[in-house]
């Protein structure tokens, strides 16, 4: 079946200062990073997709009224005007109504905070993910802001789903219990790319062959990495990790299309089995 992409921007949703083990375990502990806070505008012929809608554009203002004082301060955004998401959508002379379906990777604060500027369209996360946000184990909550989801009208998917043609969420879970990654084929100019998410936070993450700073079940985290990465390289697909800001400087940004950069997350290499070794 033909892929119906037609084409993929790349929102600037700002940046997040957090601590550096929350993006890869036991970097540099106490040392504050910037990560970036990516939206993912896809083009179809069915109407425009949204992956992602970063921070609620609250913080843009008022942080700790917006979220409190604890997360504000955990992650604190650098957010200016131009990086709501209606703004990054004015760049390329759309409205949040031109959205037809909003497509979350999974619930937390950085993802999911712009919902609420898209009533009109569908929004669709895994039904795993929905379960967890409303009611996640202890420390695991301090990431979800109930205002962000507990008015939307859901399309709950269990599992790996082609959504539509050209477009197949893929179960990624471990970073959250029902993390997806969204896997684009056939894009324009651009092959087949993979957004991966908070499954891979950064090319490190690859290299070190370690899972987000942040899991609720870290082998399994390992386990979704493995699955994005041998995906990426078997159909030789752009691999954008979740909060690289080496890759993202790289990238062009909206109102341009995105396009393949020099600059490229490293893939897993698993060791292989030598078969003449017992001969």
């Amino acid at each position: 079946m033909k892929s119906s992409v037609t084409s993929l921007h790349l929102l600037d949703g700002g940046l997040l200062e957090v601590e550096s083990s929350f993006v890869v375990p036991g970097s540099d502990f106490g040392r504050r990073v910037a990560v970036p806070i990516q939206m993912f505008l896809v083009g179809t012929s069915a109407g425009y997709v949204l992956v992602d809608t970063g921070n609620d554009p609250g913080v843009i203002t008022d942080p700790v009224g917006t979220w409190g004082a604890a997360l504000a301060t955990a992650a604190r955004p650098l957010m200016e005007p131009h990086h709501h998401p209606a703004e990054q959508l004015r760049l390329l002379g759309l409205a949040p109504r031109d959205v037809k379906a909003v497509v979350y990777t999974h619930l937390h604060h950085d993802h999911a905070g712009g919902g609420r500027i898209f009533p009109d369209a569908v929004h669709v996360v895994q039904r795993a993910e929905h379960r967890w946000a409303l009611s996640p184990d202890g420390h695991a909550g301090k990431a979800y802001v109930p205002a962000d989801f507990t008015t939307t009208r859901w399309t709950l998917a269990d599992g790996d789903w082609h959504m539509l043609p050209g477009i197949q969420l893929v179960m990624t879970p471990g970073h959250t219990p029902g993390h997806q990654s969204v896997v684009l084929w056939d894009v324009p100019d651009l092959g087949n790319v993979v957004l991966a998410g908070d499954a891979i936070n950064t090319a490190a993450c690859i290299e070190k062959d370690l899972p987000p700073g942040i899991t609720t079940d870290s082998v399994t985290a390992v386990q979704s990495m493995h699955r994005l990465t041998a995906l990426a390289a078997a159909t030789d697909a752009l691999l954008v990790t979740g909060h690289d800001l080496a890759l993202f400087e790289a990238l062009p940004k909206a109102p341009e299309p995105l396009r393949k950069v020099g600059h490229r997350p490293a893939r897993h290499h698993a060791p292989m089995l030598d078969l003449a070794a017992g001969a």
